[in-house]
């Protein structure tokens, strides 16, 4: 009765100390992605408050994207000439023919299109964790369609890295952490 009341409290530490959220995913069923070669990643709004976030994000997005060598990528100052010509507030708020025009302006099958909702840090004791959330999708130039979304978060304690005060991370590595998860739901 014991060792049984003492295995299942330590498959619940086990299980709770597993920590963090899975991606959630939207791919258009419909879409062939073998036609993509060439992507525009727009800069990624910041919805957090923490200043600079976006753009850091943005580039940590391109240079991972780049790494993965699944398409070719537009050059960043590229895709801001083609977006000087639409003043919107948020990248985000682009409607589906300017991301047409856009598409063709820049030669390319895909524009990538990002929010960072949340750059948050949390310290307890010697203890500090770095949360990064991320908001993801992919329209692709012809129809103007969203054909791959992911919202992703990282940068979570386990039970274990929690108790023992190991395993914090920057905040920067908790940034690249949570690209790195989005892009594995888009490029498997």
């Amino acid at each position: 009765m014991i060792r049984t009341g003492l295995l299942l409290a330590a498959i619940i530490i086990l299980i709770g100390g597993c920590g963090g959220m899975s991606p959630s995913v939207f791919i258009h069923d419909e879409y062939n992605f073998q036609y993509l070669e060439r992507v525009a990643v727009v800069p990624f709004d910041n919805l957090s408050s923490d200043q600079g976030a976006g753009a850091r994000a943005s580039r940590i997005f391109i240079s991972e994207l780049l790494s993965e060598r699944a398409f070719d990528v537009v050059e960043p100052g590229e895709v801001t000439k083609a977006l000087e010509k639409y003043a919107t507030v948020r990248t985000s708020q682009l409607t589906k023919e300017q991301i047409i025009n856009i598409g063709k302006e820049l030669k390319v099958q895909g524009i990538i299109l990002g929010n960072v909702t949340e750059v948050s840090t949390f310290r307890s004791g010697a203890s500090t964790t770095n949360t990064v959330t991320m908001v993801v999708s992919m329209v692709e130039t012809e129809t103007g369609m969203t054909v791959w979304s992911a919202t992703n978060t990282s940068g979570k304690k386990g039970f274990f890295s929690s108790l023992f005060g190991t395993g914090d991370k920057s905040e920067s590595e908790a940034m690249r952490d949570c690209v790195k998860g989005t892009l594995k739901t888009l490029i498997k």
